[in-house]
């Protein structure tokens, strides 16, 4: 939804901001875009591990730089994109609070250029925490008790964002009974555009071999493939940038902001245009010498 212009000291209506941007006044649906933006635009981001102290390096990465450059080039853009969404692992280890006021300092460009902000949570995060260091109290009116969820209603698509925290530096991830039922009530509901669904733990899938991901997967699935109107399902956690499909839904692994495992990797950030019958995503990499910068990856939405 957009933000509000307020006459507040500028330090509370920046947190204000965020906090209204994050949906956490307890909607579960938000509306709207950025004022003169592109409603078919959207920045998708990652894995950001924001520490407390900007000058944090971790895997040879200054964590802060790299938020900062990805923010830097999102504002860079010939348009304004309807918003951005930050997959998760928004802290670097163990969600203090610390971590969230540098990376709600981080941040201000955007928010003072209104371009609405939604956080998910990963397993780097602390749920109580988070909510906390950007708000007075606790969101009232949660669809789900004690989840961070949303449904984004945009112009060609809706998204649908989960929340997979389970235990705090616990790496597996689950979203339990009552999310997915919210879930499938919440799919439901919009039958007629595109679902696009976004959590961070990545699927298991029946022939992987590390657990580390989303632990009720199969139970994920059953809801996901045959509503017709669900095309992708977006993911983080593992810090890879890859993109794969089963039983017609796109499966997209957006790259970490933060840092990789392998030095193969990419981070960065993906700027996603969304169409009529599918969505192009523009993998935009901190080395642009990566082979994977500037690459187009088009997506066909499967039949309704």
């Amino acid at each position: 939804m957009p933000l509000h212009l307020s006459p507040l000291p500028r330090r509370e209506f920046l947190r204000r901001s965020l906090a209204a941007s994050l949906g956490l006044f307890g909607w579960s649906a938000l509306r709207g875009y950025a004022a003169g933006g592109d409603p078919d635009r959207w920045a998708l981001l990652s894995d950001t591990h924001i520490a407390e102290d900007p000058a944090t390096i971790a895997r040879d990465v200054n964590l802060a730089e790299n938020l900062r450059s990805v923010i830097a080039q999102v504002r860079a853009l010939p348009t304004t994109p309807a918003g951005l969404l930050l997959n998760g692992d928004c802290s670097l280890d163990r969600g203090i609070p610390g971590d969230y006021t540098t990376l709600t300092n981080l941040f201000q460009p955007v928010i003072e250029a209104r371009l609405p902000l939604h956080f998910l949570l990963g397993n780097h995060d602390e749920r109580e925490v988070f909510w906390s260091s950007l708000k007075d109290v606790k969101a009232a009116a949660l669809p789900v008790a004690s989840k961070h969820v949303a449904v984004v209603e945009a112009a060609r698509a809706n998204w649908f964002l989960l929340d997979s925290l389970e235990v705090t530096k616990q790496t597996p991830g689950r979203l339990g009974d009552e999310q997915r039922a919210w879930l499938a009530k919440a799919l439901d509901a919009r039958p007629d555009k595109p679902a696009l669904v976004m959590v961070h733990h990545n699927p298991i899938l029946p022939d992987a071999v590390k657990k580390t991901g989303l632990l009720d997967t199969a139970e994920l699935l059953e809801i996901l493939v045959p509503r017709r109107q669900v095309k992708a399902l977006f993911y983080g956690h593992s810090h890879t940038w890859r993109r794969a499909e089963q039983d017609g839904i796109h499966l997209i692994n957006l790259p970490a902001v933060a840092y990789c495992f392998k030095p193969e990797e990419v981070t960065g950030w993906v700027d996603c245009r969304l169409r009529a019958d599918g969505a192009s995503l523009e993998m935009r990499a901190h080395n642009t010498q990566h082979a994977e910068h500037g690459k187009v990856t088009d997506l066909t939405w499967r039949a309704a």
